[in-house]
């Protein structure tokens, strides 16, 4: 397709364009107009990493071989991970804002984590239509993904002082029991003295004590580890996704080839048949079964994965599988000290009551005095493990949260609606005309009915030349059409012409008038005879009396001479339709029609008949069948739709004599010569009448001498 084929697409579809990119630009407008204001809050958080990186959510090893990108996607996973959000809707919940917690969940969800560009640095974004509200949840987001960092991290010295705590008062108590029950026994027994054997059992039964004691710390600690560990191990999978790789899928654009290759059969088979026709309801199925395949088929496919594991849950597997282990060995531990234990206890047995329930209560206040003082040393580890996490700061608040009001960017929609409107109409605009396939140029018109076009007439409604102000485009489309007719001569069957269509409302009657009116002026004799006894107009456009007319002729109750009547323009005649028959095809194949022909012949130079539509009724085919010469007139715009060709070949059938085609109703884009006209001659065209008249005697090739010695030869 050639750049100026383009041009006329752009230019015949210019409403188009114009009306769409309005409705565009207007759209963007309105939603920039009715857009609610809303705020932006963001704060920004760095991981703070020690000079030997030793930072517990990375295994020390794999720190080391983790890429900085893959280590900020991580935290900000972590940050959007829903335990941080339901701690931070929890605390939103427990502040005084009166917001809907639909609203905050909404807030949460929409939240934006993301690095900062070439930094180590994570920006949290929330967009809220309070300022207030997007700040404080800017804040509180921060400080919970802080906490449960800290937790992730040393969660287990946390975990282990709240045991201890609880343990130790219980370790008191019971100490300070055993001692009330010693001094009892030795106030109401006396000082009773224990031999060497027995201090010996006694202090090795101690020992065993205080490590049976130490050992279920140690179990306890490592399985309180455990719960918190696997609820950790719930908050994380196990893989992450790391690339998906979508295609298009083959069986869809498999589908839409075929659909395409069918919907252009279906176009060109369209052409000479007509949608009954059993071959174009067949491929009508087809293409509706395809389309139908075609929703159904997806337009994508998924054609690889791949996974990685988790690091963050990697690290917390590590950490669970040595609490087991730990706890696994405390068990073993426990196990090996009560054994032990069980051994002596029989050995007791065996010494007097009294030295063995004076030994047994001394047993007793040893071994609660050393499991209480061995829960104190373990609460004060626990304390400064606890206190180094919270003075570690690994996760930094670098800027505090700002609000500030979310840029809509309603300038730079605006700019681009303004630029890819237009161009976005241009493509429907283009997808229109290739959808289109009604006939519009002379090129088109001739490949569809293998004739000549004579002329080709601009779209104008319906224009008369016998008005004062015609236009001069329309004038040289009739002197073109008069010129190929004069010229066409040779090729005529006596002086008469008949001017049919296959369909209606193509111009048929207003194209005959104007020819007829060109002939005059250029000084033949002209008869138009309206012939159209269906709905008759000639008589409307010269605005004479239709009372009598052709059907009276034809009936024998009116001569020739008689029913002719004058116009306004010199040397032209209107023989009008008359009073319109029940039955004009009777009287149009009636010997008084055959006779009427060969006597209107004689009388003047050209005789110009109008006619109904030719598909509809079968006058349009006797009158050509009689006047033997038809000009087919196409109004441009029309889909081909087989009456065209079902027309034809009627004509053919009674020997009519096609001379050509008139193109009427042309726009100016779809013309090469109305362009050049417009260009270089309609201003000059409009500058006098008699220039027109001058310039139309030197295009037929007779002057004014030529034409009244042609008058007078008649």
């Amino acid at each position: 397709m050639e750049l100026w084929q383009f041009y006329r697409i752009l230019r015949r579809r210019k409403w188009l364009i114009i009306i769409g990119t309005i409705i565009c630009v207007a759209i963007v407008g309105i939603i920039n107009g009715t857009r609610v204001k809303k705020y932006e809050a963001s704060t920004t958080i760095m991981e703070k990493l020690s000079n030997d990186d030793k930072v517990n959510i990375y295994n020390p090893a794999y720190a080391f071989q983790t890429d900085p990108r893959v280590r900020l996607a991580n935290l900000a996973q972590l940050v959007s991970s829903d335990t941080v959000k339901r701690r931070s809707e929890s605390t939103l919940s427990q502040l005084s804002l009166a917001t809907d917690p639909a609203a905050i969940d909404g807030i949460l969800q929409d939240m934006d984590v993301s690095p900062k560009l070439d930094t180590t640095m994570l920006q949290i974004r929330v967009v809220s239509e309070n300022q207030l509200l997007a700040k404080t949840v800017a804040d509180v987001v921060s400080k919970e993904f802080i906490a449960y960092y800290n937790e992730l991290n040393y969660g287990g010295a946390a975990k282990a002082k709240q045991f201890i705590e609880g343990e130790l008062p219980k370790a008191a108590k019971r100490l300070k029991q055993i001692r009330l029950e010693l001094r009892s026994f030795k106030q109401a027994n006396g000082v009773v003295m224990l031999d060497q054997q027995t201090n010996m059992l006694l202090q090795e039964m101690t020992q065993n004590n205080i490590a049976l004691a130490q050992y279920q710390v140690q179990m306890n600690q490592a399985g309180a580890r455990m719960q918190g560990l696997e609820q950790k191990l719930k908050d994380f999978p196990e893989t992450r996704m790391v690339s998906k790789v979508i295609s298009a899928n083959p069986n869809w654009q498999s589908l839409q080839a075929e659909l395409g290759k069918q919907q252009m059969e279906l176009q060109k088979m369209l052409r000479g048949r007509t949608e009954e026709h059993p071959e174009v309801k067949a491929l009508r199925r087809q293409v509706e079964e395809t389309q139908r395949q075609l929703k159904d088929t997806a337009t994508t496919i998924f054609n690889s994965e791949s996974q990685a594991s988790n690091p963050i849950r990697d690290t917390v597997t590590q950490q669970y599988v040595q609490a087991l282990v730990d706890y696994a060995a405390g068990r073993a531990a426990v196990a090996s000290s009560s054994a032990t234990v069980n051994q002596i206890q029989p050995k007791l047995d065996t010494l007097p009551e009294k030295e063995m329930r004076l030994a047994q209560l001394t047993l007793d206040e040893e071994s609660a005095k050393n499991t209480y003082q061995l829960l104190q040393q373990k609460l004060d580890e626990a304390a400064i493990k606890e206190k180094e996490a919270e003075n570690s700061n690994t996760i930094q608040v670098v800027d505090p949260a700002t609000s500030k009001e979310a840029d809509s960017r309603a300038g730079l929609k605006l700019i681009l609606a303004i630029l890819l409107a237009p161009i976005f109409c241009s493509g429907v605009a283009f997808l229109l005309n290739y959808l289109d396939n009604s006939v519009k140029t002379p090129n088109e018109v001739e490949r569809l009915l293998e004739l000549p076009v004579f002329a080709v007439v601009p779209l104008a409604g319906s224009h008369i030349l016998l008005d004062k102000k015609s236009l001069p485009a329309v004038d040289s489309s009739y002197q073109m059409l008069s010129t190929n007719l004069w010229f066409g001569n040779s090729e005529m069957i006596g002086h008469t012409v008949l001017f049919a269509s296959a369909e209606p409302d193509c111009g048929r009657s207003v194209t005959a008038a104007n020819l007829a009116i060109t002939l005059a002026k250029d000084g033949a004799r002209v008869i138009i005879v309206d012939s159209d006894m269906r709905q008759p107009s000639q008589h409307t456009i010269f605005k004479v009396d239709n009372s009598a007319g052709l059907s009276n002729v034809l009936a024998g109750q009116l001569p020739l001479k008689d029913a002719l009547k004058p116009t306004t323009q010199t040397d032209l005649l209107l023989l009008p339709s008359g009073p319109l028959p029940t039955n004009p095809v009777r009287l149009l194949r009636s010997p008084e029609m055959q006779k009427f022909v060969s006597e209107i012949n004689e009388l003047a130079d050209y005789v110009v008949f109008d006619s109904p539509a030719g598909i509809t009724f079968a006058d349009a085919t006797l009158l050509a069948a009689l006047v033997k010469n038809v000009v087919i007139v196409y109004a441009a715009g029309t889909v081909p739709r087989g009456a065209d060709a079902e027309f034809r070949t009627r004509l053919e059938q009674v020997d009519a004599n096609v001379l050509g085609v008139v193109l009427n109703m042309v726009s100016p884009e779809d013309s090469h010569g109305f362009h050049h006209f417009r260009v270089g001659y309609e201003e000059l065209m409009k500058d006098s009448k008699g220039s027109i008249a001058t310039a139309d005697r030197m295009l037929h090739g007779i002057n004014d001498d030529q034409a009244e010695k042609t008058k007078k030869d008649s």
